[in-house]
């Protein structure tokens, strides 16, 4: 079975002893990844692993651990498999050190797909695995690249204690064949939809600097993935009671995004591929009134009236729909459980947050300001996954 995977970092655990959540020795362990991810090449030439340190701070983890019902009570759940997506690469580290914060051993299996990738991270948390102080971590994490092979997802399944799944819905299904033992528990983080929702009065009458900021923010929620991530936005809610204002508004804010994205990785065939959705949304969907272009930068698709399911409105590399609305409660009959995060800007998020828990909306598991849509949190898809990846012990 070995010669079907390679292994990147640490060792096939044989015996996982639980720890409590935020050991000490867990903790040890992500403060010297922090300084090695934030000290080493790959910071400057990869954000994303900048971001990764940078979320591994001590004071970061101590806020998370407040948030934590009774960690002192709790131990994790044992040995925990986590199948991770090649549309997200970091994806896997996090999956991984969220894990450990809850006390379990892991077998993470790594898409063959990034596997040059991720391998100078996998490299630098092999390293650290390595030395005599961590060498308990060793022996009970595992990171494997391997492709679609059911073999393996059947025995790793069959022999974890918990099972997390990133990916999308088909995946999901046909990893879910793989049974698991009777008291195993599981997370899925299937295919999700997200929205933003921008007041246009504040984009009309803000200065050209807190434009420009939020425009930036709004790059990195978007652009920086492709529009892969889950938490990306596609549509946008414009909210307002002036149409003058609001036409004056988007006009304004669009020419600020793509001046944002103006050095985004644009290679034909993404602009080819964008070109071609664009014939393929104006043949399909009726809702679309006008396609606004910003050179290849960025489509605007206005629409005319909402699709029955919104989440078909989607695209990738700079396209983006926009809808007006008067009121926040003009979203509800359209939030359906895929709807993931929402941004905002010019709009309390706390707000919001009661009108949809009042109105007990099927959809929104987060509400952030634009620029925060990426950050990843231990609470997703409204799963706080440091409860579930360890038990009480009352």
């Amino acid at each position: 079975m070995s010669e079907k995977y390679t292994i990147a970092a640490g060792r096939m655990p044989t015996q996982v002893f639980p720890l409590p959540p935020f050991s000490p020795l867990v903790l040890s362990f992500l403060q010297t990844l922090s300084h090695m991810l934030l000290h080493s090449p790959l910071a400057p030439e990869d954000p994303t692993w900048a971001a990764l340190g940078f979320w591994l701070r001590s004071k970061h983890l101590e806020q998370i651990k407040k948030d934590i019902f009774r960690p002192e009570a709790r131990l994790g759940r044992g040995l925990v498999f986590h199948i991770t997506p090649a549309n997200m690469p970091a994806m896997f580290a996090y999956s991984l050190v969220i894990s450990l914060l809850a006390g379990n051993g892991n077998i993470i299996r790594i898409s063959p797909r990034i596997a040059q990738k991720v391998q100078p991270v996998c490299t630098l948390i092999d390293n650290l695995l390595s030395q005599k102080t961590f060498r308990r971590l060793q022996e009970s994490n595992v990171l494997l690249i391997y492709g679609k092979d059911k073999e393996l997802t059947d025995t790793f399944s069959n022999n974890c204690d918990s099972r997390i799944i990133w990916g999308g819905d088909a995946s999901i299904r046909e990893i879910r064949t793989s049974p698991l033992p009777p008291q195993a528990t599981e997370m899925v983080f299937a295919d999700r939809y997200s929205i933003a929702l921008i007041d246009s009065q504040t984009i009309d009458r803000c200065t050209d600097s807190d434009l420009q900021l939020w425009a930036h923010r709004f790059y990195n929620d978007t652009y920086e993935m492709d529009q892969n991530a889950c938490s990306s936005p596609k549509l946008i809610f414009w909210l307002t009671q002036d149409s003058t204002v609001y036409d004056r508004a988007q006009r304004r804010w669009w020419h600020a995004v793509s001046q944002a994205a103006q050095y985004y990785n644009l290679p034909p065939i993404k602009v080819s591929q964008k070109y071609t959705a664009a014939w393929q949304f104006a043949m399909t969907h009726p809702e679309i009134q006008s396609i606004y272009q910003l050179g290849n930068t960025a489509y605007i698709y206005t629409l005319a009236f909402l699709p029955a399911d919104i989440t078909t409105l989607s695209g990738l590399f700079g396209q983006f729909f926009q809808y007006p609305i008067s009121s926040a409660a003009e979203l509800l009959p359209c939030l359906n459980k895929k709807i993931q995060t929402l941004s905002v800007i010019g709009v309390a998020p706390d707000k919001i947050r009661k009108k949809l828990i009042a109105a007990g909306a099927a959809g929104i598991d987060r509400i952030v300001p634009t620029g925060q849509a990426m950050d990843m949190n231990v609470i997703w898809d409204g799963v706080n996954m440091i409860h579930s990846l360890s038990r009480i012990i009352g």
